[in-house]
C-alpha cells in the first residue's frame, strides 16, 4: 500500500499568507490608535497642567496687579507665551476683562455707578496634533480685597453689528493706544448680542478700534490727518466713570468678478492671387501675375480657397469678388461647406449655379450646421486661346467679443471715512488692479455701490452697468467691452415695447456693401464699429419675438445708442 505525501498547494499558500496580512494589519491599526491616543492625552495634560500653572500664578497676584501687557486692564502679564513640552509647541493666550455684574445693575443702571465690579482671568493653551488645533481653557473670577469702586477710567462699550443691524457674535474687536503708559494693545471677541464692553479704560482720546471677522468686511476709527481732516469715525475718547458707546457695521463679503473683452469686428477672408498660396485645390487652373485662369489651353478648370474657419464667428457676411468675362467665355463663384461640397440652394438661393455678379449676402447661413466655408470658382471657355479669370475674391464675416487681457480698472464705492480740508468725501474704498493674463478677475468686496472706471481704452459696455450695488454675500459676473472706437461706429440696444432689454437677440446690419451678424449681449446691446457713413438697415430677430427691420440708420462718426424696440 502506497502512501500519498500531501503538501501546501499554492492556493493554500496565498490564502495563508493574505489571512496572515489581515491579521497582522489588524494589530497594527490597533498598536498605532493606542499610540495616537497616549499622544493625544499625554499632550492634553501637559496643556491642562500649563493653564493650570498659568492660572495659579495669577490667583498669587494682588488685584491690581492682575492684568496683561498692552491690555485692559494692565499688568506684567503677556498676552502670549510659546513654550514646547515633548516636541509639542502650546501658545498660552492670558486674557483679564473687569466685568459689571448684574446683581446691582449693569451699566448706565448700576446702582453705585462702578461698572468694575470685578475682573474675570482667561487661560487658553493651544496646540496641534496630527493637524488638529485643539486648546484647553480655565476661567476664574478674582474679586478686590475690599469694596468694589471705581478704578479712574471709563468703559468702553463697542457694538458690532451687520448691515440690517443685527449683532455678530464672536467679531474680533482690537484695541490699540499708544498715547498713554502703559500702552494698549489687544483683541477681545464680541458676545452673542454682537458687543464687547472694556471697563477700567484710562482716559485717553486716542484709542484705535479694528474690527474684523473671517469672511467678513472690516471696519475701523481713523487717524486725522493732513489728507482726511475730518476722520468718521475718528479715535474714541474715554472719559472718567463715563461709557464710550460706538457702532461698528461689518458683513459678508461680496464678490465681483470682471472679464474683459474686445468687441465683435468685422473681418474678411480675401485672395488677390498674388500667389496660390490661398488656394487648396485647383484643376486645370493657374495662378499668374494677380490672376486666377485656366491653364494650359484648358477649356474649363476649377480651383478651391483654404477652409475659412473664425474663432468666434458671429455671423457670415458678404461675398465679393472681381472677374473678367471675355466673349466666348465664362465663371462664376460658389460657397462650398469643410467637405467642399456647395450649399444647397436651400441654404443660399442660386449657389448651385454658381454667382456672377456681386456682391451676395451670406447672413443667412447659419454658423452653427456652417461653422467653416470656402470658395469655388468654376472656369469656361469656347476657345483654348481665351480664358476667364478672377482678378480678387473675398468673404467677409464678424467674430468676437474676444478676451482682452490686462484691462487697467478703478473701483470706488460710496461709503466714506471722512472728508479733507475742503469737505471733499474720502472713500472707504478705492480698488486698482487689472483683469490679467487670464481676461477675468474676482475681488472681494463689502456691500456698497461702486463705480468703476478704466485705466486706458474706451468702455464701449458693461454689462451690467455700473455702478455695482453689491449686498452682503451677493456674487456678482460683469462683462466689460473695451477698445479703440473706431471713425464710424454704431451702437444698438434692443428693447420691448415695455422697455426692458432683450438679452442674445441676432441683429444683422446691412448696406449695399456691408453685411454683419452681431448678437446682442444679455443686457441687450449690440455694438457694430469699423463701418462707412451712412445708411444702414438693422434686422433684428429673437425668440418671442417678430423679426423686424429697421431701414433707414444713419451713421456718421461716434453716432449715439440707437435704440430699436421689438414688437
Amino acid at each position: 500500500m502506497m502512501r500519498v505525501r500531501r503538501g501546501f498547494s499554492l492556493i493554500d499558500v496565498i490564502v495563508g499568507t493574505a489571512l496572515m496580512l489581515v491579521v497582522f494589519l489588524a494589530l497594527f491599526g490597533l498598536l498605532r490608535a493606542s499610540l495616537m491616543l497616549s499622544s493625544l492625552a499625554k499632550a492634553k495634560a501637559a496643556a491642562v497642567e500649563l493653564a493650570t500653572t498659568q492660572m495659579e500664578y495669577l490667583r498669587g497676584l494682588s488685584y491690581d496687579s492682575i492684568g496683561t501687557i498692552g491690555g485692559i486692564p494692565s499688568g506684567n502679564v503677556p498676552q502670549y507665551a510659546t513654550s514646547t513640552v515633548d516636541g509639542v509647541t502650546y501658545v498660552t493666550r492670558t486674557f483679564i476683562e473687569y466685568y459689571d455684574d448684574p446683581a446691582d445693575g449693569l451699566g448706565a443702571q448700576d446702582r453705585n455707578n462702578v461698572t468694575t465690579d470685578y475682573k474675570i482671568g482667561k487661560v487658553t493653551v493651544s496646540y496641534s496634533m496630527s493637524g488638529v488645533a485643539k486648546s484647553v481653557s480655565l476661567v476664574s473670577n478674582f474679586a478686590p480685597p475690599g469694596i468694589e469702586s471705581s478704578t479712574g477710567g471709563g468703559t468702553l462699550s463697542i457694538h458690532v453689528v451687520d448691515a440690517t443691524g443685527v449683532g455678530v457674535n464672536s467679531a474680533s474687536v482690537h484695541i490699540v493706544n499708544d498715547s498713554i503708559s502703559p500702552t494698549v494693545d489687544f483683541t477681545t471677541f464680541t458676545n452673542l448680542d454682537g458687543y464687547a464692553v472694556i471697563g477700567g479704560a484710562a482716559t485717553s482720546s486716542a484709542y484705535q478700534v479694528y474690527v474684523s471677522k473671517s469672511g467678513y468686511s472690516s471696519a475701523q476709527t481713523y487717524a486725522r490727518t493732513s489728507q482726511n481732516a475730518n476722520p468718521n469715525p475718528g479715535y474714541l475718547t474715554v472719559v472718567n466713570d463715563q461709557t464710550t458707546n460706538v457702532t461698528f457695521a461689518i458683513d459678508l463679503l461680496a464678490s465681483l468678478a470682471l472679464s474683459s473683452f474686445s468687441p465683435a469686428t468685422t473681418t474678411a477672408f480675401a485672395d488677390s492671387f498674388a500667389d496660390a498660396s490661398g488656394l487648396a485645390v485647383q484643376t486645370d487652373t493657374q495662378v499668374a501675375a494677380g490672376v486666377l485662369m485656366l491653364a494650359n489651353q484648358a477649356l474649363s478648370g476649377s480651383a478651391r480657397s483654404i477652409p475659412i474657419t473664425p474663432s468666434r464667428l458671429d455671423g457670415w457676411g458678404l461675398l465679393s469678388a472681381d472677374i473678367t468675362t471675355p466673349v466666348g467665355t465664362r465663371a462664376s463663384i460658389r460657397v462650398d461647406d469643410a467637405s467642399g461640397n456647395p450649399l444647397p440652394d436651400s441654404v443660399l438661393p442660386g449657389n448651385g449655379t454658381g454667382f456672377s455678379v456681386f456682391p451676395i449676402s451670406l447672413t443667412g447661413i447659419a454658423t452653427s450646421t456652417y461653422p467653416t466655408l470656402s470658395l469655388e470658382a468654376d472656369l469656361l471657355s469656347d476657345s483654348t486661346t481665351t480664358t476667364s479669370s478672377v482678378l480678387d475674391w473675398s468673404l467677409s464675416y464678424t467674430e468676437g467679443p474676444a478676451p482682452l487681457p490686462d484691462v487697467g480698472f478703478t473701483l470706488t464705492g460710496t461709503k466714506t471715512i471722512g472728508t479733507d480740508s475742503s469737505g471733499t468725501p474720502i472713500y472707504k474704498t478705492t480698488l486698482t488692479d487689472t483683469t490679467g493674463s487670464a481676461s477675468t478677475v474676482t475681488e472681494s468686496l463689502e456691500w456698497d455701490a461702486y463705480t468703476l472706471s478704466l485705466g486706458s481704452g474706451t468702455l464701449f459696455e458693461s454689462c451690467p452697468a455700473s455702478p455695482y450695488a453689491l449686498s452682503p454675500g451677493e456674487a456678482t459676473t460683469t462683462d466689460l467691452i473695451v477698445g479703440t472706437p473706431t471713425t464710424n461706429t454704431l451702437p444698438l440696444l434692443i428693447e420691448t415695447t415695455s422697455s426692458t432689454t432683450v438679452p442674445y437677440a441676432t441683429v444683422v446690419l446691412t448696406s449695399p456693401n456691408y453685411a454683419a451678424t452681431i448678437p446682442a449681449s444679455a443686457c441687450g446691446l449690440a455694438y457694430f464699429g469699423g463701418l462707412a457713413a451712412g445708411s444702414y438697415a438693422a434686422t433684428v430677430s429673437a425668440p418671442g419675438h417678430a423679426t423686424t427691420t429697421f431701414p433707414g440708420i444713419n451713421v456718421s462718426g461716434v453716432t449715439p445708442t440707437q435704440t430699436l424696440v421689438l414688437p
